[in-house]
């Protein structure tokens, strides 16, 4: 059983980490406009466009549905919203988030999701809800890594896949 992961080898690093804070913001069709600019401000960043993830001062906050954003990192509580513009729900105990980073990072992400992986299809920046070895996931592209977030109740089995896919090159 893995705890918590830190791989470090020849050309990939993986390692487990917190999300910090962690939350999920709903609006409701009329009112998008509303919690996207909510949900960037608390980032310090840009408005993302549909499934992709943008990076402020103080977290990143990702459009991951048509009508959800997740804000992670950021030091915030969103008691000002009302229930006439949406909903939020606080994941901070929900999600482990896994970075895969390195020369290898791309061979690894193709082992364990069906997507396509290379830099045209998959820009920095984007975020893709899928499956990888039967488990939900999101994963966002960063420059130079993948980061992949997986429910806190799959995170240890989740862990021991990336091991044993990591322990093909080390």
């Amino acid at each position: 059983m893995v705890d918590s992961l830190n791989i470090q080898q020849d050309g990939l690093s993986i390692v487990e980490e917190s999300c910090g804070p962690f939350w999920q913001v709903t609006s409701w069709p009329e009112t998008v406009g509303v919690i996207e600019r909510m949900a960037a401000d608390a980032c310090g960043a840009a408005v993302p466009a549909p499934g992709t993830c943008e990076t402020g001062g103080k977290g990143a906050v990702m459009r991951v549905g048509p009508l959800v954003w997740w804000v992670i990192g950021a030091d915030v509580t969103f008691g000002a919203l009302s229930p006439e513009d949406g909903a939020v729900l606080d994941m901070t105990d929900n999600r482990k988030r896994f970075v895969v980073s390195g020369a290898r990072a791309r061979e690894v992400m193709m082992r364990l999701a069906p997507l396509d992986f290379r830099d045209k299809a998959f820009p920095v920046g984007k975020v893709a809800s899928t499956t990888a070895h039967h488990m939900s996931v999101q994963i966002v592209r960063r420059d130079g890594a993948f980061d992949v977030y997986a429910t806190a109740t799959f995170a240890t089995g989740f862990a021991e896949v990336l091991s044993e896919t990591a322990a093909q090159w080390g």
